[in-house]
């Protein structure tokens, strides 16, 4: 029988275990794989918009028949997620095989958990001979393990308050840490027209070739109608889609582009819409995506956030727009408990309601009168365990591949 890779997972790599490490073990290691480049690496950082247009990127890949590997966090449903091939998730046996190949170094060179699957998509993609890397940084980018590979673009899609134990307490400070992905003569390419003085001068430091919206010229209207992609991701997907050297703007349509859509993100299925919004900027975007295609309508909010968010700055915004909102217990580990939820939003003039499993939660939405809608929000963790239940309650097994069947 083969080995849990969940279990392994859980068991040797400390997942709870966010602490930084010294990058000398990890850069190390790094250099002992001889990693071939391939013809082309785009890094892609920002504070909300790397998921999607990683994904973005990587289906405009596949239909140029362009071999490709996206390495992305965090995961929805399965760890396997995160490293992919052409799309496909990497099976269970080789990220075990992988995982376990660079744990071993975990003690002498005091690698954490995101050096570890760093190294694991990197070796994974160099012995998979590909043509393109998309890499993912994880919040920041001065630090992140993905930082020490060389692309050639890179990508901050906006930049907004999150991870400030980690990141810095102002937009300068975190746009400081994100503005290191920039490279000498290669293109940095911004989302939004308001670009930190931070990247500006990161950018003439290093010489690299910033871009950025101007406000009189860049419309997304003429790219997409599809409200669930923001403009600044539009911007920056145009803007890679034309510095590749796989020219993918041939392959750009509305159809594309209205095609679209990430599980997770603005996900709407019946009377149901779910979103991962897990900071203050993604709950505006969201709020403005509410009151834009679901104007008059009876709204009950289904909430969980992790526990290192902060649930007062990410309910307040729904003042006004909700009465009502469902809190659960028992649902995942990195969830913050309803405990925890309601003494930190004792000032909020919400009725709350407490109860005590993601099943009972999905009870309740589903006997909903079917002209409300049921918005289930607050967290990538929360979203992944709504998306479980549903392929559970339809006894499919749990991937991203079978969601279509019950979306």
């Amino acid at each position: 029988m083969p080995e849990n890779l969940s279990k392994w997972i859980e068991e040797n790599l400390l997942i709870h275990n966010f602490k930084k490490k010294s990058l000398v073990g990890y850069k190390e290691v790094l250099n002992s794989l001889n990693l071939k480049k391939p013809k082309e690496i785009i890094l892609i950082g920002g504070t909300n918009g790397k998921g999607s247009l990683s994904e973005l990127i990587t289906k405009l890949a596949l239909k140029k028949k362009i071999s490709v590997g996206t390495f992305t966090s965090p995961h929805l449903l399965n760890f396997n997620e995160r490293i992919r091939v052409n799309d496909k998730e990497i099976s269970d046996e080789k990220l075990l095989d992988v995982l376990k190949r660079f744990n071993r170094y975990k003690e002498s060179h005091n690698l954490n958990f995101y050096q570890i699957i760093s190294l694991a998509a990197l070796y994974h993609f160099n012995k998979s001979d590909l043509d393109l890397w998309i890499l993912e940084i994880g919040m920041g980018g001065r630090l992140d393990p993905m930082n020490f590979i060389e692309p050639d673009i890179s990508v901050i899609t906006k930049v907004a308050l999150d991870h400030q134990e980690y990141l810095g307490d102002t937009i300068e400070e975190i746009a400081a840490e994100k503005a290191e992905i920039a490279r000498p003569e290669k293109p940095l390419i911004f989302g939004s027209e308001n670009v930190p003085n931070a990247i500006i001068e990161k950018a003439s430091k290093v010489n690299s070739c910033l871009i950025y919206p101007e406000k009189k010229s860049y419309s997304p209207n003429k790219f997409s109608k599809n409200r669930t992609i923001s403009r600044e991701v539009l911007f920056c997907l145009n803007e890679v889609s034309k510095n590749s050297i796989f020219d993918f703007s041939t392959e750009i349509s509305k159809k594309f582009l209205d095609d679209f859509k990430i599980y997770g993100r603005l996900t709407s299925f019946d009377n149901f819409l779910a979103d991962s919004a897990h900071n203050e900027d993604s709950v505006r975007n969201l709020i403005n995506y509410l009151a834009t295609n679901f104007k008059g309508k009876k709204i009950n909010l289904f909430f969980a956030c992790s526990d290192n968010k902060d649930p007062l700055k990410l309910l307040k915004p729904f003042e006004g727009i909700v009465d009502k909102i469902y809190l659960a217990d028992n649902i995942h580990p990195k969830l913050m408990s309803s405990k925890k939820v309601l003494s930190k939003t004792n000032t909020l003039n919400f009725d709350f309601a407490v109860k005590d499993s993601m099943r009972s939660l999905y009870s309740i939405a589903k006997d909903r009168n079917t002209n409300e809608l049921n918005l289930f929000a607050g967290s990538f963790y929360f979203s992944g365990e709504l998306f479980k239940h549903l392929l559970e309650v339809k006894n499919l097994p749990i991937s991203i591949s079978n969601l279509g069947e019950v979306i």
